[in-house]
C-alpha cells in the first residue's frame, strides 16, 4: 500500500492480520506530522508508534513498526444493590456533613432479595491499528461464582446474587458478597474472653475495655465502643462513638466494609470501604481504602485512598490522599499466595509436559518392540517380556500423568478464582482515580498533607479549601472550593 504524502512516498506493509503495520518511505522525504496523518487518512488510527514515526522522518531507510495493535482487559463491572448510596457525589459537602448523623448503612435483605448484579464479565480485547477490535477471551457467566460468599446463591444466568437467608448482607475488599444472620447481646466486655463467630451481632449497649470480638459479619452497636480489639467482615455501627479514654488497653479495629460512628477517639482503624463520623476525630490513627466523612479531625494521623470531607482540620494533623495511601495486609499475603499457586500452575504444567515426553518415549520403544516380535515370530519370550515391562511401566507414569493433570486443573481452578478476586480489587483502586480532599471550614496551620510524589506542611490557615493531584505529575494541587451556599 502506497501513500502519497506531500513531499513523499509512504509504503505500508500490513502483517498479522492487521495487527502490524510496517512503513517505509520509499520516495522523497516525510515529516512526522505528515506521515501520522497519512495513517489516519488511511484508517489507521490506534496504535500509532510515535518513536519510529519520528526515525521515519529523520531519513531512516527500511522498514519499522509505525502501528502495533494492543491488548486490554476489561475487568468485570457490577452493580451492588444492597449497599446504601452516602450521596457523596449528588451532595454538596456541607449538606453531606450536617446530615451525617440520620447516615445508616448495615444492609438488611430478606431471603430471594438481590445483592449483586453482574453487567459485563472480564475480558480481554485485541484493538488493530484500524480500529477494530476482538474479543480474545471472555469469563462469561462463570464469574460470578466468584462473587458468591456465604448463604447466597447465583442465579441460572450467571448475572446476579441474591440472599439465601434472612440476614445482614456485605462485600468484603475482595468482592466476597454474603449475607448472615443476627445474634444479640446485652453488653461484652473482658469477661467474656475471645468471641468468634460467623453471625452479625448486635449488641443493646456497650463493648467495653479489653473487649475482644473476630466476626465475618456485621456489627451493630446500640451504645459505645471502649478500648477493645475487634474485627469484623462487613460494617461496624456505633451509635455512640469509639471513645478510649483512659487508654489502658489498645483500641484496634478492622473493618471490611464501612464505619458508621459519631465520636473516634484514641483508637487505630482500617476500613475497607467508607468511614463517617457524624461530630469528631482526635487522637486517632486511621486507614481508609475509599472515602472519610466527618466534621472535625484533629490531632490524628489520617490515610485515605478516594476522598475526604471535613469542615475543619486542626492541630498538627497528618493527612495521606491517594490511592496509594492505604495498604491492605491482607490483599498483600492474598497476592503473595496467589502469585505462589501461579508458579505452582507454572511448575505443574512443566512437570507434565516432562511425563508426557517420557510416555512417547516409552510408546515409540514398545513400537519397536513389536515390530521385532513381528520379524522373528512368537518364540521370542525374552523380547515378550521386555514388551510387557514397558506396557506395565506405560501404565504407572501413565497413572502419574493423570493424578498430575487433576492437580493441575484443581490448581487452575484456584489461581483464575484468586485472579478475579483481584480483579475486583485492582477494579476498586483503579476506580480512585480522581483522590480529594474537601475542607469545607478551616484547615490549620501545622497540617500535614503528604500526597504520592510530594509532602507539603500549611504554613498558614486556609479556608474553604480543596486539594487535588494533579493527572499528569501526582503533585497536591491546592484550589478554593467552590460557594457551597452555606
Amino acid at each position: 500500500m502506497n501513500i502519497q504524502l506531500p513531499n513523499g512516498q509512504l509504503t505500508l506493509s500490513v502483517l498479522k492480520q492487521g495487527e502490524l503495520v510496517l512503513g517505509e518511505i520509499t520516495q522523497g522525504s516525510a515529516d512526522a506530522t505528515a506521515i501520522r496523518q497519512g495513517l489516519i487518512n488511511c484508517g489507521f488510527i490506534k496504535g500509532l508508534q510515535q518513536e519510529f514515526i519520528d526515525k521515519l522522518a529523520g531519513g531512516f531507510q527500511g522498514q519499522l513498526p509505525i502501528a502495533i495493535s494492543s491488548i486490554r482487559v476489561e475487568l468485570v463491572r457490577y452493580n451492588i444493590d444492597f449497599a446504601v448510596d452516602l450521596g457523596i457525589e449528588s451532595m454538596e459537602p456541607y449538606e453531606l456533613l450536617t446530615q451525617l448523623h440520620q447516615q445508616e448503612i448495615s444492609g438488611m435483605v430478606m431471603a430471594g432479595e438481590r445483592l449483586l448484579t453482574l453487567t459485563s464479565s472480564s475480558k480481554r480485547i485485541l484493538t488493530r491499528p484500524d480500529g477494530t477490535e476482538e474479543v480474545l477471551s471472555d469469563v462469561g457467566n462463570k464469574e460470578i461464582h466468584h462473587f458468591c460468599g456465604a448463604n447466597v446463591k447465583a442465579n441460572k444466568s450467571g448475572n446476579a446474587i441474591s440472599a439465601a437467608v434472612d440476614g445482614v448482607a456485605q462485600i468484603t475488599t475482595r468482592g466476597k458478597v454474603s449475607v448472615y444472620p443476627f445474634e444479640q447481646y446485652d453488653n461484652i466486655g473482658k469477661m467474656h474472653g475471645k468471641i468468634d463467630t460467623e453471625h452479625a451481632m448486635l449488641i443493646h449497649g456497650d463493648i467495653s475495655g479489653g473487649a475482644n470480638i473476630s466476626s465475618l459479619a456485621t456489627l451493630i452497636v446500640r451504645g459505645g465502643i471502649r478500648s477493645a480489639t475487634i474485627k469484623c467482615g462487613g460494617d461496624l455501627d456505633c451509635q455512640n462513638g469509639l471513645d478510649n479514654l483512659l487508654q489502658g488497653d489498645e483500641g484496634n479495629i478492622r473493618v471490611e466494609q464501612n464505619l458508621r460512628t459519631a465520636v473516634i477517639k484514641n483508637f487505630r482503624a482500617w476500613v475497607g470501604s467508607k468511614l463517617t463520623a457524624s461530630r469528631i476525630i482526635d487522637h486517632a490513627q486511621l486507614e481508609v481504602m475509599d472515602t472519610l466523612v466527618c466534621p472535625r479531625i484533629a490531632d490524628s494521623k489520617i490515610a485515605v485512598g478516594n476522598k475526604i470531607i471535613t469542615y475543619t482540620v486542626v492541630r498538627d494533623c497528618v493527612i495521606k490522599l491517594g490511592p496509594g495511601a492505604v495498604e491492605d495486609p491482607f490483599i498483600t499475603k492474598f497476592k503473595q499466595a496467589h502469585l505462589s499457586h501461579s508458579r505452582r500452575h507454572h511448575d505443574q504444567h512443566l512437570v507434565m509436559e516432562t511425563q508426557r515426553a517420557h510416555l512417547e518415549q516409552l510408546r515409540q520403544k514398545s513400537m519397536l518392540i513389536l515390530q521385532r516380535l513381528k520379524n522373528e515370530g512368537q518364540s521370542n519370550m525374552m523380547v515378550g517380556n521386555v514388551l510387557k515391562r514397558y506396557v506395565t511401566t506405560m501404565q504407572e507414569n501413565f497413572l502419574i500423568y493423570k493424578n498430575a493433570y487433576k492437580a493441575l486443573i484443581e490448581t487452575e481452578k484456584q489461581v483464575k478464582q484468586e485472579r478475579a478476586e483481584l480483579g475486583y480489587h485492582t477494579s476498586l483502586i483503579d476506580s480512585f482515580n480522581e483522590p480529594s480532599l474537601t475542607i469545607v471550614g478551616k484547615l490549620e496551620a501545622g497540617t500535614r498533607i503528604v500526597g504520592p510524589v510530594d509532602s507539603i506542611v500549611i504554613e498558614r490557615s486556609m479556608n474553604s479549601v480543596s486539594v487535588t493531584l494533579d493527572p499528569t505529575t501526582a503533585k497536591l494541587v491546592f484550589n478554593p472550593l467552590k460557594d457551597q451556599g452555606a
